[in-house]
């Protein structure tokens, strides 16, 4: 596998990268619904969103969105 992977071209293993980041984001998402059904897509991807980001640092984003106005 691993001279299989060296052979790719960059704009290959950027589509791999990509791929593997999109399946683990669902796969996310998809342990947020089972775990909190009644919420809307909108709040499983701000509870994904501060996974990622840690609390403090996701605070200070909505703190940002809510004094722009965007939330």
């Amino acid at each position: 596998m691993d001279a299989w992977y060296r052979s790719l071209m960059p704009t290959e293993r950027g589509e791999l990268l990509r791929d593997a980041c999109r399946a683990g984001r669902e796969l996310q998402l998809a342990g947020l619904r089972a775990r909190f059904p009644s919420e809307t897509e909108e709040q499983l991807e701000l509870r994904l969103a501060e996974r990622w980001l840690g609390s403090e640092l996701f605070a200070r984003v909505m703190e940002q969105r809510r004094a722009r106005g965007v939330d």
